[in-house]
């Protein structure tokens, strides 16, 4: 895992969106990250793959820390492979009226892939090691929202 997340050749300081942009470079492939409020009984992440490109949905409502890390990990399904192509629909299937269902939903349930337990342990170790590559600038939303956990609280030490 380690040897795949060096093959990116990060620059000293990186971000969430430069990080995908290298996995978009090593892949030949567009990746676009895109923050939204995930609904009630949706994972903090998924990756949707689109016929021209790949899309990392991320939870808006969290950290940039949290939010950097969901990135790493649904960067890390990409890169191990773990998505299939997208599936062509039957024009004629797509024109199926579903009243009842959110067309959004319905797209991207129809986009993901379901990952057994080996595919999410390979996404979280290769994750975690992108995460440990990143060197996160202080200031950018990331890091540097660790520092009000870690500064003095009324004169004592936390």
């Amino acid at each position: 895992m380690r040897a795949v997340a060096r093959d990116l050749r990060l620059p000293p300081l990186s971000t969430a969106e430069e990080l995908c942009a290298a996995v978009s470079a090593h892949l030949g492939r567009p990746i676009r990250i895109a923050p939204r409020r995930m609904r009630v009984g949706e994972p903090s992440g998924f990756v949707e793959r689109l016929p021209d490109e790949d899309v990392v949905h991320v939870e808006q409502e969290t950290s940039g820390l949290h939010r950097a890390h969901i990135v790493c990990h649904e960067l890390a399904h990409l890169l191990c492979g773990h998505l299939s192509e997208p599936a062509l629909l039957d024009p004629a299937a797509a024109s199926v009226e579903l009243p009842t269902i959110d067309p959004e939903m319905l797209r991207l349930v129809l986009g993901r892939s379901h990952y057994d337990d080996t595919a999410e342990e390979e996404a979280e170790v290769l994750g975690a090691e992108l995460m440990r590559l990143l060197v996160l600038a202080p200031g950018a939303g990331t890091t540097s929202q660790l520092a009000p956990a870690l500064e003095h609280r009324k004169g004592q030490h936390v």
